[in-house]
C-alpha cells in the first residue's frame, strides 16, 4: 500500500485477525507498507501526530483474488479438461473466490446470468435452457458487499450433442454373389467400407457376429477413407456387422447391422458314367497357410475338380484354442485337471498373444504359431471363462472367449479304472476285475470294472 499522511506522523494499520502494523511517515509525507493480505481484504488505518494526537480509524476494503471457471467433471465428457461436452446444459464451477464475494455472475457470449451457491459454499451455475452446439466464450464477475469487483479469465466451451449415424458395406468388387447387391462373396477375407464417419471421431470399431460369437476390430483410416478387412480369413457361413463411433464429445451412434454371406466353396457334378463317381462333391479353391489344418488323402494337392470318392476339406485352425487335457466323455471343454491347459492356434500376422483370466493378464510365447496356456492356479469345481487378446504388428487386436468347466471328480472314475489308452487286447489281458461283451462284429459293447459301467464306441479303443 502507499498514501500520504503528515510527515513524521505514525500510520497503524489494523487488519481483520488484530494484527498491527506501524511506520513512521517520511518528511516528504509520502508512505508506502508491504503487509499480508488480510482475511477477506478487510482492514484500518489509524494517524497519530507527534504531539499524540489520533485521527478517526479509517476502513478499507479490497478484493485481490481472480475467480475461475470450468466444466463441473460430471459434465465434462469425452476427453477430461478439453472444454468439449454433449452436455447441452452443462454445470460450471466457479472457484477462488474470496469469503465476503456475495455476487457471482456468468456471462456467456454477453449475456449475463446469476450463479448460485450450493449448502457446501461452492459457487455454480447451469444455464436454464439447452444450449445450442457451437461454440461460447464464459467468464465470471465477482463482487464482494463493499461494491469491489474481479473478472476471471475467459474460457471457450464447445457444446457437441450430434454424431452422424455411419454406414457399413462391402467394398467394391466384393460383392460377386448372384447380383451386386446380395451381399454374398465368396472372398474369405473381404474389404468393408465405412460412410458417414465424422472428421472429430476417436473411436471406429467393427463388430462382426458370426455362430454367435461377437468379436471386436479397429477399423482403419487411409487415403480411400475408413475401411475394414479381417485379419484371418473367415469360414464360409453367415456374419452380422455394425459399426460403432464415438466422438471428441463422448457421442456415440452404431450403424444398422449388415448381413454378409461367405461362400467360397464350388460344387461339383461328376461324371455318373463312371461306376466309381458319386452323385456330386466338394471342392474349395484355397490355398491353405501354415495356420490351417489340411484334411484329405495327401495334404499338398488339393483338387479344384475332386474324384467322385474323394472330397478335398480344408478346416482353418487360426485363432483356435484347444483345451489338451480336457476329459475323454463327450462333453466339449471338460477338464478333469484343475490345472488345465490350452493349445492356441496363432495366425502370422500375431505378434502379441496374452490372456486374461480371474482379473490378472498373461503374456505367452509364440513358438511356430502356438502358444500354451497353463492355469498357474488350482481351479475348483464349476465353468470358468477367460479372454485371449490377438495383437498384430500394426497394434490392431483381436478378442476371443473361451468357455470351459472342471470337473475334477470324474478324474477320480478313471483313475480308478486305470484302462485308460489300452486296447482292447489290453483291456482283455488286465488283471483288474472286468467284464466284457461283444457283439457279433466281435466289437466291445459294455465293460465294468469295480462298479462302474460305461458303454463303449464301436470304433473306440477305450472309454
Amino acid at each position: 500500500m502507499q498514501g500520504t499522511a503528515e510527515a513524521k506522523s505514525q500510520l497503524i494499520i489494523t487488519d481483520s485477525e488484530g494484527n498491527t502494523y506501524t511506520l513512521t511517515v517520511p518528511d516528504n509525507g509520502k508512505w508506502s507498507m508491504a503487509i499480508p493480505y488480510p482475511s477477506e481484504g478487510k482492514f484500518t488505518i489509524t494517524s497519530v501526530d507527534a504531539i499524540g494526537n489520533r485521527s478517526d480509524d479509517v476502513p478499507l476494503d479490497i478484493m485481490k483474488e481472480v475467480p475461475v471457471i470450468s466444466l463441473s467433471p460430471d459434465s465434462d465428457s469425452g476427453t477430461v479438461g478439453d472444454n468439449i461436452t454433449r452436455d447441452k446444459q452443462p454445470t460450471f464451477i466457479i472457484g477462488n473466490l474470496e469469503s465476503d464475494v456475495v455476487v457471482v455472475q456468468v456471462d456467456i457470449n454477453g449475456t449475463v446470468y446469476n450463479a448460485e451457491k450450493n449448502a457446501d459454499g461452492v459457487w455454480f451455475f447451469t444455464p436454464g435452457t439447452p444450449l445450442a452446439d457451437g461454440s461460447y466464450t464464459i467468464s465470471v464477475i465477482a463482487s464482494d458487499a463493499a461494491g469491489n469487483q474481479k473478472n476471471s479469465l475467459p474460457i471457450t466451451v464447445t457444446i457437441d450433442s450430434t454424431l452422424t449415424v455411419p454406414e457399413i458395406a462391402l467394398a467394391a468388387g466384393e460383392d460377386n454373389g448372384a447380383s451386386d447387391s446380395d451381399n454374398v462373396t465368396n472372398h474369405t477375407q473381404p474389404k468393408f467400407t465405412l460412410q458417414h464417419i465424422d472428421a472429430d471421431v476417436t473411436g471406429v470399431t467393427v463388430n462382426v457376429t458370426h455362430n454367435g460369437v461377437t468379436d471386436i476390430y479397429q477399423a482403419t483410416q487411409g487415403a480411400d477413407g475408413w475401411t475394414f478387412t479381417p485379419p484371418a480369413a473367415w469360414n464360409d457361413g453367415n456374419y452380422t456387422l455394425s459399426v460403432t463411433v464415438v466422438d471428441r464429445a463422448g457421442n456415440s451412434q452404431q450403424s444398422a447391422s449388415l448381413a454378409v454371406t461367405v461362400d467360397s466353396t464350388v460344387t461339383v457334378t461328376a461324371d455318373s458314367q463312371h461306376d466309381d463317381a458319386s452323385d456330386d462333391a466338394t471342392a474349395t479353391a484355397v490355398t491353405p497357410p501354415e495356420s490351417e489344418t489340411v484334411n484329405a488323402e495327401s495334404a499338398t494337392h488339393l483338387r479344384t475338380e475332386p474324384s467322385a470318392a474323394e472330397e478335398s476339406v480344408v478346416k482353418v485352425t487360426a485363432y483356435s484354442i484347444t483345451l489338451l487335457n480336457a476329459d475323454s466323455g463327450d462333453e466339449i471343454d471338460r477338464s478333469i485337471s484343475q490345472t488345465p491347459s490350452f493349445e492356441i492356434s496363432v495366425p502370422e500376422n500375431i505378434v502379441n498373444v496374452s490372456i486374461m483370466f480371474e482379473g490378472e493378464e498373461f503374456t505367452l510365447p509364440i513358438t511356430n504359431q502356438k502358444a500354451i496356456f497353463e492355469v498357474p492356479l488350482s481351479l475348483e469345481d464349476g465353468e470358468y471363462t477367460m479372454d485371449v487378446k490377438f495383437i498384430d504388428k500394426d497394434n490392431d487386436f483381436l478378442i476371443k472367449e473361451k468357455t470351459f468347466s472342471v470337473d475334477h471328480s470324474s478324474a477320480d472314475i478313471v483313475n480308478a479304472m486305470n484302462v485308460r489308452g489300452k486296447t482292447e487286447d489290453d483291456i482283455n489281458d488286465s488283471p483288474s476285475t472286468s467284464s466284457v461283451g461283444h457283439n457279433n462284429n466281435g466289437a466291445i459293447d459294455v465293460f465294468a470294472v469295480n462298479e462302474v459301467t460305461l458303454p463303449v464306441d464301436n470304433q473306440e479303443e477305450h472309454a
